[in-house]
């Protein structure tokens, strides 16, 4: 049963997984700060390039990024025609590519972010997501609810399945197709879901109390090459605040 719920973390002994934790969280952090320091699309292409890169290096499955990248296209199409609606009421369609080109930074921005954290959190154990966080310097009490919030969604996967399963042998099926008996069906599903989750909710926060996850995590002294990686990034970061606000801006214009 457990191998039929989909799972991001696969144990694979690539570089990226050998990365140090606190080093793949400050990672995504200068992430979410690079991507409103971009002064512009060309910028944009650092990150996405780089989430290409570790998503081949950590063997990410490529099957969630399409999935999770595919579920913004929606997103990604509406944001351009909101800016461009005016020129498609017209039959300007030159000014709808304007318009696409407008929303180029924020595409890029959303499709980096889906790639660098994808991959990220593919390289790393959840039990180091909470020990991350608490190395980088987060309150232990909200790293713990981090690391038990990642566990808690993998039990609610297991129990949602599980509990379909139970409710298919009974001749109850979630149709999509009939929305009323899927809304239905669905809350037969969901209720015991719940219940289960909650249940086993204070079960799983003991046993991560008593291996240290609320304590500190004793990462150690990272690796040389994780702070090449982190000094590198910061580098990036700084370029790019620089090309915005600072000298390059005016070498740039």
């Amino acid at each position: 049963m457990a191998a039929q719920v989909p799972v991001l973390y696969v144990n694979r002994d690539t570089v990226v997984d050998r990365r140090d934790p606190r080093v793949k969280m400050l990672l995504l952090v200068l992430l979410f700060v690079f991507v409103f320091v971009a002064p512009n699309p060309q910028w944009m292409l650092v990150p996405v390039v780089a989430g290409l890169l570790t998503a081949v290096l950590a063997h990410t499955p490529w099957r969630w990024l399409l999935v999770l990248w595919a579920i913004h296209i929606p997103t990604f199409v509406a944001l351009i025609l909101i800016g461009g609606w005016s020129s498609v009421t017209a039959g300007d369609w030159g000014g709808l590519v304007d318009a696409a080109g407008a929303e180029l930074r924020l595409i890029l921005a959303w499709t980096a972010t889906i790639l660098v954290s994808v991959s990220l959190f593919s390289a790393i154990d959840p039990d180091d997501t909470a020990r991350g966080l608490r190395g980088i310097g987060l309150p232990a009490q909200a790293a713990f609810a981090v690391g038990l919030s990642y566990r808690l969604l993998y039990t609610t996967l297991t129990e949602a399945i599980q509990t379909s399963d139970h409710l298919r042998l009974r001749g109850i099926r979630l149709e999509v197709r009939h929305p009323v008996q899927f809304v239905r069906d669905a809350l037969q599903v969901s209720l015991p879901v719940l219940f289960a989750v909650v249940r086993r909710g204070p079960t799983l926060m003991a046993t991560m109390r008593m291996r240290g996850f609320a304590s500190d995590p004793q990462l150690g002294r990272p690796s040389a090459a994780d702070v090449v990686l982190l000094a590198v990034a910061i580098g990036v970061l700084v370029a790019a605040g620089l090309a915005r606000w600072g000298p390059l801006s005016e070498l740039l214009t």
